[in-house]
């Protein structure tokens, strides 16, 4: 029987902010990192990477990124490889270098990717975001996973408050935000703190 595995990825800033991944089984068999400058592309595909780099056998992987999905189950990958990583624009593929990983990693094994509408109410679904947050911020979270306050944390926009690292419009009042600015994130985006409804 194949094991169940979430992943998300998370980008401050899209694209060059800081980033972060997250995958989630149970609560005691989980992983989460970041990278300081990155896509929001590039960390779900790391999440969906680092997954399958570190649960054994057969697995089915749930990801909220059609990008990610849709690159598996229609295997783009194989058109990619064979017109020498080219898209159907005749550009450079983005981000080859963890595709090629990625393909690596599930070659010889019994994986199958699925689609999950993110922010849905999918109990697993909300932790990998609550984690891909906590390594965008290089937050230690150690097991057990107390998974119900994770996915409390996701999706009732208990996060995080940092300030801003950039400019940009608040995703909740549509006003302007600058460096500095105290924001949190939640299923709209980037927004002010005090934009966060009270739970």
């Amino acid at each position: 029987m194949a094991i169940e595995v979430y992943t998300d990825g998370a980008c401050e800033r899209n694209p060059g902010g800081r980033g972060g991944w997250g995958w989630v089984v149970d609560e005691d068999t989980f992983g989460l990192g970041g990278d300081p400058s990155t896509t929001n592309q590039r960390m779900e595909i790391r999440a969906a990477l680092e997954a399958v780099r570190a649960v054994p056998g057969s697995l089915t992987v749930w990801s909220d990124s059609r990008y990610v999905v849709d690159c598996l189950t229609k295997v783009w990958w194989k058109a990619w490889e064979t017109n020498g990583w080219k898209n159907s624009k005749k550009q450079p593929v983005a981000n080859r270098d963890l595709w090629e990983q990625l393909i690596e990693a599930t070659s010889g094994r019994t994986i199958t990717f699925r689609w999950v509408k993110g922010h849905s109410g999918v109990q697993l679904n909300e932790v990998a975001d609550r984690l891909a947050n906590s390594g965008l911020l290089g937050e230690n979270v150690t097991t057990p996973l107390d998974l119900s306050r994770a996915e409390a944390e996701a999706r009732f926009a208990k996060r995080f408050v940092v300030p801003a690292k950039w400019t940009a419009r608040c995703k909740a009042c549509g006003d302007s935000y600058t460096v500095g600015t105290s924001v949190t994130k939640n299923e709209l985006g980037w927004i002010h703190a005090e934009c966060l409804p009270n739970q």
